[in-house]
């Protein structure tokens, strides 16, 4: 595979139903050369918690005036559009994209390579195979880490001494495969969760501009936290 999107994303959490994405960051390879790239960051519309702050650099100051999901997701699918595409552990970061695609009545159906899954196979002995510890073996440039566009490149590099090492004795590694990704069934609120989040509202006076009962289980659980952590409890 010589032409293909090389992609990492920095996100609000682990979750790709309920985390969002901060930051897309791309390099598009044609005939093994580098020819576009494609680097935004994103609000989330949500306070980016302290520990992803401190792991990333991305601030809620940093995305305040940055365009919503809903802008910037359009324009990532066309820069894909027609590609095959490679990442380090590609399956988290595919999975964000293809959730909110879903979301915006979007499709994202490709074809994958995974350095990460490579790695595991034609270095067994490293102990880490985390995309710095890879970086490290390679002597690759991974300054400014765990930033989207950074890391894109550090794959992208990691993917070249990859594949000159080991691709003529593991070619079917270096064929890109399906790569599948469903949402979980969201649970409804339960009862419960529905009388402790009206309990609050009244108790606080909260301005709440959801349809209570139209709330999941973990909407509900995240609306309850919110209210809690910024005015106490309903008793």
């Amino acid at each position: 595979m010589d032409s293909y999107v090389v992609f990492d994303i920095e996100t609000t959490g682990i979750s790709p139903m309920d985390s969002r994405i901060t930051e897309i960051g791309a390099v598009k390879i044609v005939k093994g050369k580098i020819v576009d790239e494609f680097n935004q960051l994103i609000n989330p519309q949500i306070s980016i918690p302290k520990n992803i702050v401190e792991l990333t650099g991305i601030s809620d100051e940093l995305v305040k005036n940055k365009p919503s999901i809903e802008l910037v997701l359009p324009q990532f699918l066309d820069f894909c559009e027609g590609f095959n595409i490679l990442g380090h552990n590609i399956k988290f970061d595919f999975s964000f994209i293809k959730a909110n695609a879903i979301k915006l009545g979007q499709s994202f159906e490709k074809k994958a390579i995974d350095t990460l899954a490579i790695s595991r196979i034609v270095l067994k002995d490293l102990p880490s195979k985390r995309l710095e510890a890879m970086c490290d073996y390679y002597k690759i440039d991974y300054l400014n880490g765990h930033r989207a566009f950074n890391d894109a490149y550090a794959t992208y590099n990691l993917f070249i001494h990859l594949k000159e090492n080991y691709y003529e004795d593991n070619k079917d590694l270096f064929v890109p495969k399906s790569i599948q990704w469903k949402p979980k069934k969201a649970s409804s609120i339960t009862y419960k969760q529905k009388a402790y989040l009206e309990a609050l509202i009244r108790k606080h006076n909260v301005i709440f501009n959801k349809q209570i009962d139209e709330l999941t289980k973990s909407e509900a659980s995240k609306a309850i936290d919110n209210i809690i952590s910024t005015y106490g409890r309903a008793k």
